[in-house]
């Protein structure tokens, strides 16, 4: 925990060395936000629920969802790729800790920065200002808390994953635009995944990356009940544990390759 806490430090100050360009970032979540409100306001002019959602809780999505997907912009992928791709991978590989610790322990306090200084305040500014629904329950909000904390495990590996493939593809770049626009489509992250067509959304619907986005909110509308609620997170953390195995076993198998080509 020591560790722990002195990576999640160092995350915290890096980040404060450039707040500039988060406070862009900032800009940029909130126009954005602006933009899915004013598109869903017209969608609703001529009805007034969609798919069970109210326009009141289409703002509260339009909130949620687009803070939460922010989040894919950047990620402990980027770090990992331009490790790589300067030839600075070889020094953390000797470091005495593993670099799936180093590399959870920044990605928690980027996490943990976003939640503070991005997050929680563009959520209540924007309720303030544009509206939006209180949690269905106190029960739905602890478990919105817990399946966000669940989604940056899901989140850390498939980064960790797309970091590493960097080695293949010798640069970062497209990487991550490529990530940063999968995940924010495949999530409901742009538009609810109830909007895709009805076979593609059942199966987006148990995919990782719904956990990420859909299922969190959902929890907070109350669009479960709670046994749903209790599925969900229960596939959040069997995707968690298999993506763990996958990155695990990409890793190993990147590490031999490395080692034969010389480093």
């Amino acid at each position: 925990m020591k560790k722990m806490k002195e990576l999640v430090r160092m995350t915290f100050l890096t980040k404060f060395a450039y707040m500039k360009a988060f406070w862009f970032n900032v800009l940029g979540t909130g126009a954005s936000i602006v933009i899915y409100y004013f598109l869903w306001q017209f969608v609703f002019q001529k009805q007034n629920s969609l798919n069970g959602f109210t326009m009141v809780q289409m703002t509260t999505y339009v909130i949620l969802s687009r803070i939460l997907s922010s989040q894919f912009g950047g990620g402990i992928n980027e770090e990992l790729s331009q490790w790589i791709y300067e030839g600075k991978i070889g020094v953390e590989l000797l470091r005495p800790i593993s670099l799936f610790f180093t590399l959870f322990a920044k990605r928690m306090g980027e996490f943990l920065f976003f939640l503070l200084f991005k997050g929680v305040p563009i959520s209540i500014l924007c309720f303030l200002i544009l509206g939006g629904t209180a949690p269905a329950g106190v029960l739905n909000f602890i478990l919105f808390v817990l399946s966000i904390f669940i989604s940056i495990v899901i989140m850390f590996f498939i980064e960790f994953m797309v970091g590493i493939c960097a080695f293949y593809t010798y640069g970062y770049h497209g990487l991550m635009f490529t990530k940063s626009a999968l995940l924010s489509i495949l999530s409901g992250g742009i538009v609810p995944i109830f909007l895709f067509p009805k076979g593609l959304a059942a199966v987006l619907t148990y995919m990782p990356f719904a956990g990420m986005v859909s299922v969190p909110v959902n929890i907070y509308l109350g669009k479960y009940v709670l046994a749903e609620s209790a599925k969900f997170m229960m596939l959040q953390i069997v995707w968690a544990l298999v993506l763990c195995l996958a990155a695990h076993l990409f890793y190993g198998h990147v590490i031999k390759k490395v080692v034969v080509q010389g480093g």
